[in-house]
């Protein structure tokens, strides 16, 4: 076997690649780096005990796939090493190159997992790396972006990434080892290509050492990024807060802004690292626009790809997935509009207790019950919680409204009567401009008796002349309240 054994070796310590008791899933195409790949990595799991299997993806795109597939498959028999053939389905995906290797991806995950495998090997070598560092740079990339393709990425492992593709063909010829040539790779059609075909063959034209000068600055900044990112995790957990359903993040501005610019990227990305499958659509200007926001006057938004929005409110930013249009509302409901469609008449409630339920549209319940005041049970009449209100039944009019805010609501704000308009209330109370025509209420006329999941209204809260009490509740609230 040639000299670069032992070199692969090295490589795959130096990175922690493997672990005692670990299983490889080698991802093998046929082609020159991934049979070099699998022939290291033969000795290499017999030497350590590791359990060993292949996996090959026929994309169905090519009319010689099949052929590669019965290639890598005899081989696999000849050396007793298990082999999975996954099969991406005709029409399933577009024929395109980052659709396949979505799936690609996907299909190997699938096989590793199912079959026991912790770790997958992938055949990129120094070219592949220089090259995916270049690609990155000239579509606008971030530090991180300057890496190309780390050795290691979660579960997935690159232990030929210490090879140039001469050595990787010469150790072929040396060991008498055939391999498959995919003739799409020698077309100008993809980016890759021109970048391997013309970029970096005149680099190497200027200096015959450039795609390793590439792979050690690669390497830099990969320890660089990796410093970063501590930084980051630091910053996270002391300016961002997570909604419980995931679905919501809030980074504080108090602690942000004091954060070095660089790590602020960082901490950006890491947000939106969470809420997307990539980060490949995921631009300077995206990450950029969402830092400015913390730095302008008033409120802000910014949308992102993959339905993702940012806020500026008031002392924090706010990046969340975008909710369909006419989310928590019936089609062709407004401002104003009946919320859930139905006027609620208070006359109907009985004193046997029995509730009144009305469903709502975003699958809420609003449950009205009459309650007679009992002077030995006082704690009965405070409502218990944000969605729930207890009220003097006396006090409102008997026909009500449950719907969204309108533009001449108003709601008294105090025991002298004192009135504010909901709208300037929704401001001062710092309710984020984006949920306010979502929050329903509760409402007599124009008059606001309660704003669900906020405040209630002065004018009908229960006092010492209270003889029966109207109880207020949601069940399954969709409403984020105070």
């Amino acid at each position: 076997m040639s000299g670069i054994y032992p070199r692969v070796c090295n490589y795959i310590e130096m990175h922690g690649m493997t672990a005692p008791g670990s299983a490889i899933l080698a991802a093998v195409s046929g082609g020159a780096d991934s049979m070099c790949m699998l022939d290291l990595l033969i000795r290499y799991c017999e030497e350590h005990d590791i359990r060993l299997g292949v996996v090959h993806v026929d994309h169905g795109f090519r009319a010689e796939s099949a052929s590669e597939a019965e290639y890598v498959s005899d081989f696999c028999i000849q050396k007793g090493i298990p082999f999975y053939l996954c099969r991406i389905e005709h029409g399933s995906i577009r024929p395109a190159e980052e659709d396949a290797r979505i799936r690609r991806y996907e299909l190997i995950a699938e096989t590793a997992s199912a079959h026991g495998y912790d770790r997958v090997a992938l055949a990129h070598n120094r070219q592949d790396r220089a090259e995916t560092m270049l690609f990155n740079m000239f579509r606008g990339t971030g530090i991180s972006g300057l890496t190309g393709i780390r050795p290691v990425r979660d579960m997935y492992i690159r232990p030929v990434m210490c090879l140039d593709r001469d050595e990787i063909e010469e150790h072929l010829r040396n060991e008498g080892i055939e391999y498959c040539t995919d003739r799409t790779n020698l077309e100008d059609d993809y980016a890759r290509n021109r970048i391997r075909h013309h970029i970096i063959t005149e680099s190497e034209s200027i200096n015959d050492r450039s795609v390793i000068h590439m792979n050690e600055l690669a390497g830099d900044v990969d320890e660089i990024c990796d410093l970063i990112c501590g930084l980051a995790k630091e910053a996270y957990d002391r300016c961002v807060e997570v909604s419980p359903d995931s679905d919501e993040v809030t980074v504080h501005l108090s602690g942000y802004i004091h954060t070095d610019h660089v790590i602020r990227m960082e901490l950006i990305r890491m947000i939106i690292r969470d809420m997307t499958p990539h980060l490949k659509d995921i631009t300077r200007g995206h990450i950029n626009s969402i830092d400015e926001l913390a730095y302008k006057e008033g409120n802000g938004r910014v949308d992102l790809p993959y339905d993702i929005q940012a806020y500026r409110e008031y002392d924090c930013i706010r990046i969340l997935k975008k909710q369909p249009d006419g989310y928590g509302r019936s089609e062709g409901q407004t401002c104003g509009t009946a919320y859930g469609g139905t006027d609620i008449d208070l006359s109907d409630l009985s004193r046997d207790g029995k509730e009144l339920c009305i469903r709502t549209d975003d699958g809420s319940e609003v449950m009205f019950s009459l309650i007679m005041r009992d002077e030995t049970a006082e704690e009965c009449l405070r409502s218990p919680d944000k969605y729930t209100k207890r009220f003097d039944y006396d006090k409102i009019d008997k026909l009500i409204t449950l719907r969204f805010r309108g533009s001449e609501d108003r709601i008294v704000i105090d025991g002298a009567g004192h009135t504010k308009k909901l709208s300037r209330y929704m401001i001062e109370s710092k309710i984020p401009e984006r949920i306010r025509d979502d929050i329903p209420v509760l409402a007599a006329g124009n008059d606001v008796i309660w704003i669900i999941g906020y405040r209630d209204s002065c004018a009908y809260r229960i006092d010492a002349g209270t003889h029966r009490v109207l109880e207020v509740r949601v069940n399954n609230a969709q409403i984020k309240g105070e």
